[in-house]
């Protein structure tokens, strides 16, 4: 699919997924794997410790009514909705990410093809940019959620980048009109570098099932880069998703 093909199917369908959404952006060699490596140095989400074992960083930036970027160091996680889950509520003050990861070419390069895509669908006014690469381990013991049941987040449009999993059952993500599950409208796991998964938040619900091991006898762990658009409208909050 090309970028004009994904539009109109989000105006239509309010989610696209795009397997090889990597075709969409020159890599060069030694990117994806230098890109990769910044999963290995995520932070846990002490917030959601009782929940699940994820770890985390944030990445932040405002996009002006004008399509100018500005990076927003501000590391202070506030949602805007509250979970049925058990987790410690409030300012959530995360990890920012390391330098080279904002630098990184990769990153720029990704970022510019989700806003090109998804920038027929913005309003005139500005917008939040929450970049959170995630990984969710889990162990012989116990799986990890991945999310908290069937949800929205408070956001405009998400976009879910699958980076890479080891010795996981596939992780599968569903997505409905509605919180019940008898309303779905897409029902997939993500399984190659950039596997891409855009929906409007406000439209959609979803979900995800938990990380479990394949095989007991050796860890777990999935990545995912999630890229969250909030507009300021003068009734929002203030930061979050």
């Amino acid at each position: 699919m090309d970028v004009l093909q994904i539009s109109a199917h989000l105006r239509e369908h309010h989610h696209c997924h795009v397997r090889d959404y990597r075709d969409l952006i020159p890599i060069e060699p030694g990117e994806e794997d230098s890109f990769r490596a910044y999963w290995s140095n995520l932070v846990p989400d002490e917030a959601f410790q009782a929940y699940t074992h994820r770890e985390r960083r944030i990445l932040r930036y405002r996009l002006s009514p004008s399509r100018q970027l500005q990076l927003d160091r501000n590391t202070a996680f506030n949602s805007p909705v509250t979970y049925a889950i058990e987790y410690r509520q409030g300012v959530n003050h995360l990890s920012y990410c390391e330098e080279g990861f904002i630098s990184h070419p990769l990153m720029h390069k990704l970022l510019a093809m989700d806003l090109a895509l998804i920038g027929p669908h913005l309003g005139e006014q500005a917008y939040t940019i929450d970049i959170h690469p995630f990984r969710v381990k889990a162990d012989a013991q116990s799986s990890s959620p991945t999310t908290s049941g069937i949800h929205q987040d408070g956001l405009d449009w998400v976009f879910v980048h699958f980076i890479g999993e080891r010795n996981t059952v596939p992780v599968v993500s569903e997505f409905f009109t509605t919180e019940s599950t008898h309303s779905p409208v897409l029902n997939l796991a993500l399984g190659q570098f950039l596997e891409t998964i855009v929906f409007n938040d406000r439209a959609l619900y979803h979900r995800a099932s938990d990380v479990r091991p394949l095989a007991d006898s050796a860890p777990a762990w999935r990545d995912v880069l999630l890229v969250g658009l909030r507009s300021e409208r003068p009734d929002a909050e203030a930061q979050g998703s």
